[in-house]
């Protein structure tokens, strides 16, 4: 820690601002840790320190401030806040430009770290400005001898994170970015061509955020999908766009900031008007889980519906951004229904995404085998759940994904009041503490 001249006199207005107590600032500032992979222990002395001017490690000056941030409802940067920002991301700058720098510095075993505890900043996600969809560009994304490699990174990367998890090569999708993308970006190419471009570069960006997002990085995952989004946006794609803005409200969502989940939801579905079939249900059942979890049953149901029928019209067209598995919608349909309160509805979705979930989508069937044991459970069926938790032990044994290890937690807290059964016992018996 550095001193500072004199008291934090900003930091103590906020803290007013906001009617926290220093033990508040601090809990909060531990919280924002665990979304970015890190294990905080402050507490208000800590925080008595910051207010007579000490500097605090990074990251710790951008997680107080997020903390305020989302406290009072603006967006306050760690200036503001009375600290020296040493991870400054500076203004605003064009998506090419941005986006190189973006992949430079994570490819960048010095910069990296810095990156990675950036926290999820809850005023970054915001509804950005549609694109203008140019005629010229209508049915991007094909596969032409002049883009097969980059199709084929497409394919390769998303296969890894179903396969293996969203930590299996994700620095080697970074390097690619910095190493063969940004360079192809700068280059000077027809307006189709470059169109073509951003979007495979856009769906590279999607796949990188995913990673990071099921290794419980947040903070530097949202910077990939904002990234994904302004590539998409810039290529005049609006149905690409719109795939980007569904994942950030399913990340919003999953942190608990369902205002702006439902906002980027909302904004997905209408930017989806028109597009493909699969593009359609992948937005819309995002847009009913975001309705249900705000408990408009009415509205969730009626757009999960819309959802279900148009999937009667669906065909699989083999590419990962082309097609939307039946087992994605079951499982997503069992979210619309538990988040109303329909258990029994809600089991029955998830039994059937487990049946049609593929052999090569590992990461997905564990996850849902997890979630199929919780609810189980919720259900008093202590003896099925224990089978399907089995199932997902099976599969996250070979997986490398944050997501899982959650779920794995999950497990060992819900079993716990049942560790004297025997059942339970040898499923415990399987997950030693710490593993």
């Amino acid at each position: 820690m550095k001193k500072r001249q004199g008291p934090n006199h900003r930091l103590r207005a906020l803290l007013t601002e906001a009617g926290w107590t220093q033990e508040a600032l601090a809990r909060s500032v531990n919280i924002l840790g665990a979304e970015i992979g890190s294990s905080l222990r402050y507490d208000r002395t800590a925080v008595a320190h910051w207010l007579s001017g000490t500097q605090p490690r990074h990251p710790v000056p951008q997680l107080a401030a997020e903390a305020l941030s989302r406290r009072i409802g603006r967006a306050i940067t760690p200036e503001a806040a009375g600290f020296a920002d040493l991870a400054g991301e500076g203004p605003p700058i064009d998506p090419v430009t941005g986006f190189t720098a973006l992949c430079r510095s994570d490819a960048d075993a010095a910069r990296r770290v810095p990156l990675h505890q950036r926290p999820y900043r809850v005023a970054d996600a915001v509804v950005p400005k549609p694109p203008q969809e140019p005629a010229l560009f209508r049915a991007l994304g094909q596969r032409t001898e002049e883009t097969k490699a980059l199709h084929d990174a497409v394919e390769f990367f998303a296969t890894s994170i179903d396969s293996h998890g969203g930590r299996h090569a994700r620095s080697a999708l970074s390097a690619y970015l910095a190493d063969d993308v940004v360079p192809l970006l700068s280059s000077r190419q027809t307006p189709r061509m470059r169109a073509e471009l951003l979007v495979l570069a856009s769906r590279l960006a999607f796949l990188l955020a995913r990673m990071y997002e099921d290794g419980l990085l947040h903070g530097v995952a949202q910077r990939y999908y904002n990234y994904a989004q302004r590539l998409a946006g810039e290529s005049g794609d609006r149905t690409a766009w719109s795939v980007v803005l569904r994942a950030m409200s399913a990340q919003a969502q999953r942190l608990g900031h369902l205002p702006s989940a439902l906002q980027l939801a909302e904004a997905a579905h209408q930017g989806a008007r028109g597009a493909p079939v699969p593009h359609q249900l992948y937005v819309g059942t995002q847009l009913a889980v975001v309705l249900a979890h705000s408990g408009d049953r009415g509205e969730a149901l009626a757009v999960l519906g819309r959802a279900e029928r148009a999937a009667e019209r669906a065909t699989d067209q083999g590419g990962p951004f082309d097609s939307y598995p039946s087992a994605a919608l079951h499982f997503q349909t069992a979210e619309v229904l538990e988040a109303l309160g329909d258990l029994s509805g809600a089991l029955g979705a998830l039994r059937r995404s487990a049946v049609e979930r593929s052999a090569a989508d590992l990461r997905g069937r564990a996850l849902t085998q997890a979630r199929f044991g919780q609810l189980l459970l919720r259900a008093g069926r202590l003896d099925e759940a224990c089978a399907a938790w089995s199932g997902f032990l099976d599969g996250r044994e070979r997986l490398r994904s944050g997501d899982a290890e959650q779920a794995l937690r999950a497990m060992r807290q819900a079993l716990q009041p049942y560790r004297n059964r025997r059942q339970t016992a040898e499923l415990l018996s399987r997950t030693p503490q710490g593993r």
